[in-house]
């Protein structure tokens, strides 16, 4: 690794740093005595540490405009959104209307259950028959053929990862995970001022 680190920061990744910091150190325990030798690596080790800091922040700083990106991004995918299911209601609304016309004049005898073009026909066909209820199926006269009783259960995650927390054992019945997850965080400067 090149003598000025701190020059060539871009070059080297976290994992690079980290390894020649343990070689440092590795060099430092087992260094004679002689100030000069100490020193020299001493300043080497400041050298990568503050190299391994601005690396820190380079990558916090990517992390947040990878942030700000996707935040820009979120909002024109959701005005083009919105854009578009503007458009598709309008339409959508258009074509109701439209078959809605139609069944009306089916209904009062103008048009035909097959009304042909040249090229297209316009077609008056029965839906699907539907069941619209006129009793609660819970009410007692609702007739028990017709009914049919259903028990859910659900496990209450909630209350096992509340009962884990308060150190109660429920290794029989889950396991509970716990991942991890990466903060970019600002170092604020009363921080700041006690590190330095």
């Amino acid at each position: 690794m090149t003598t000025n680190i701190e020059q060539n920061i871009n070059y080297f990744t976290l994992q690079e740093l980290s390894l020649e910091a343990a070689k440092l150190w590795e060099q430092l325990e087992d260094a004679p005595l002689e100030e000069s030798s100490v020193e020299q690596i001493i300043s080497k080790l400041f050298e990568l540490q503050t190299a391994t800091e601005r690396k820190i922040d380079a990558i916090a700083y990517v992390a947040d405009q990878l942030k700000l990106d996707i935040e820009v991004w979120q909002s024109r995918l959701q005005a083009i959104t919105e854009l578009h299911t503007v458009v598709i209601t309008r339409k959508q609304k258009q074509l109701e209307s439209l078959k809605s016309y139609l069944l009306h004049l089916n209904e009062q005898g103008v048009l035909n259950e097959r009304n042909p073009g040249v090229e297209k026909e316009i077609l008056f066909q029965n839906n699907p028959p539907k069941v619209v209820l006129k009793v609660n199926p819970e009410a007692p006269e609702f007739p028990e053929e017709f009914r049919e009783v259903r028990i859910e259960y659900r496990a209450l995650t909630k209350q096992i990862l509340e009962a884990y927390k308060q150190g109660q054992d429920v290794t029989e019945i889950a396991d509970i995970e716990v991942g991890k997850h990466v903060r970019f965080k600002t170092i604020s400067s009363k921080s700041k001022r006690l590190k330095g």
